[in-house]
């Protein structure tokens, strides 16, 4: 099986960040490439660069879908996701989604730490509620810090926020939002006592589901 793994902004370390947090996923029987956008912001911050970066997921998608069996869209904005599954075949899953999901699996409410900063909380109110998930989140925390700057951030200060959210917000599980925390979830997990959710085994997971799930209904 192939996946293909897109990073909608041009961010070279967001990129290889991504690359590095998929390689113990590979198998065999699993080859997920990564590739980035070209003609888009690094960080995808405004509903502009949601819009500019969605456009060049759905066109790279369009032209690479004769190459891959499932593909991934990964910033937790899911820019382009809604569109790709209008113009495409194959299973196209995203970061946000793929989490939310596994959270709400992993307890009653969960909460989401992001880049940025609260001036960002109305457009992650905006991806909540298009999931119909308003009463299972616990808080959105953020650590203040661009998307690049947030691919050094050490896990201590993330911890910290983690524990905020399951100790003054009561979440059950909490979920990474943003691509330059990929490969931080299990580690975090193991320290928090809770789920920590970074997105990438979650959409892998979900990718690989969809297509053996389409394979199965032909």
């Amino acid at each position: 099986m192939k996946i293909l793994l897109v990073n909608p902004n041009s961010s070279a370390i967001v990129t290889q960040t991504l690359r590095v947090a998929i390689t113990p996923l590979q198998t065999e029987k699993l080859q997920i490439d990564v590739v980035h956008c070209s003609n888009v912001p690094k960080a995808i911050v405004t509903s502009h660069d949601e819009l500019k970066a969605g456009l060049s997921v759905t066109d790279l998608l369009i032209r690479e879908e004769p190459n891959f069996d499932a593909a991934i869209i990964g910033c937790f904005a899911d820019p382009g996701l809604r569109a790709a599954r209008e113009l495409i075949r194959k299973p196209v899953v995203g970061l946000y989604e793929s989490s939310a999901i596994f959270a709400r699996l992993s307890g009653r409410r969960y909460s989401i730490i992001a880049s940025g900063n609260e001036s960002d909380i109305s457009p992650w109110i905006g991806s909540v509620r298009d999931l119909g998930d308003t009463e299972n989140l616990a808080s959105i925390r953020y650590i203040n810090s661009t998307v690049e700057d947030s691919v050094t951030a050490s896990d201590e200060r993330i911890y910290q926020i983690i524990d905020q959210c399951r100790k003054q917000d009561g979440a059950d599980a909490v979920i990474l939002g943003c691509a330059a925390f990929a490969g931080k979830g299990k580690r975090l997990s193991e320290a928090a006592g809770i789920p920590v959710i970074d997105g990438i085994c979650e959409s892998v997971q979900m990718a690989e589901m969809m297509v053996s799930y389409r394979r199965k209904q032909q």
